[in-house]
């Protein structure tokens, strides 16, 4: 079946335009104008991407994305007339998958969603694959079945799909140190922005980090790239 992308966005013509090429271009859509008609949607329709605008009314997008990421791995890319580079680090920050400018052309929004929607189904293949469904490291479990991280403590660590896709190639590097572009290649990312494996590696470090402890999981190896330092388990 077709994926469905759900466009949340308070302009009618946005709606109108992305809607038709989408759908001309063989994918299932819905709509939204506002933040709560967006989550009835994801609530009731499970949509595999949301097309989300930074302004969604009198809603700022950044924080719905943030808001999204509470309760859901459903892949996002943003929406913005704003081209600075600190507008989409912020995105990409609060778990956007990606992040596109006005005006965009027909080719780049489709590529990009293309490229998003792969990234996804390639982390769903890589949990398929995986040997065992639970892997541990330093007292965390990472549930590969379930796509759940949980701390020593218990808490459940939400993840968007690009970082739980970085997260399983980490953890079935087997202690051997990761370059970027075989990052890139593992997760599917074959974006331009070329910061987006080290934004992502960020983030993970924030949400892997051991506060009492102050160790760091994830070290930079210089002229190589990343090192996943805890001996992971499988079971």
């Amino acid at each position: 079946m077709a994926s469905l992308i759900l466009i949340a966005d308070d302009d009618d013509q946005i709606l109108d335009t992305v809607g038709f090429l989408l759908e001309e271009s063989g994918y299932r859509t819905c709509v939204a104008n506002n933040k709560q008609a967006m989550f009835a949607e994801i609530e009731t329709k499970n949509p595999d991407l949301i097309f989300l605008d930074v302004e969604l009314g009198a809603d700022n997008g950044f924080e719905i994305a943030l808001d999204i990421r509470k309760t859901s791995n459903t892949p996002i890319i943003m929406l913005t007339g704003k081209s600075s580079e600190t507008d989409r680090v912020v995105g990409l920050e609060l778990g956007a998958d990606d992040y596109i400018t006005k005006p965009f052309s027909t080719a780049e929004l489709l590529a990009r969603i293309k490229a998003v929607l792969r990234r996804s189904r390639i982390a769903a293949t890589q949990n398929e694959a995986a040997p065992k469904d639970i892997a541990r490291f330093d007292n965390w479990q990472c549930d590969t079945k379930r796509r759940t991280l949980t701390t020593p403590e218990g808490t459940t660590v939400k993840l968007s799909s690009g970082e739980f896709s970085l997260l399983l190639a980490l953890l079935k590097s087997d202690g051997r140190a990761m370059s970027r572009e075989h990052l890139l290649d593992v997760t599917g990312k074959d974006d331009s922005f070329d910061r987006s494996i080290d934004i992502q590696i960020m983030r993970l470090r924030r949400k892997l980090s051991d506060v009492q402890t102050d160790e760091q999981f994830i070290q930079s190896v210089r002229s190589v790239g990343y090192i996943f330092t805890p001996k992971v388990t499988w079971s």
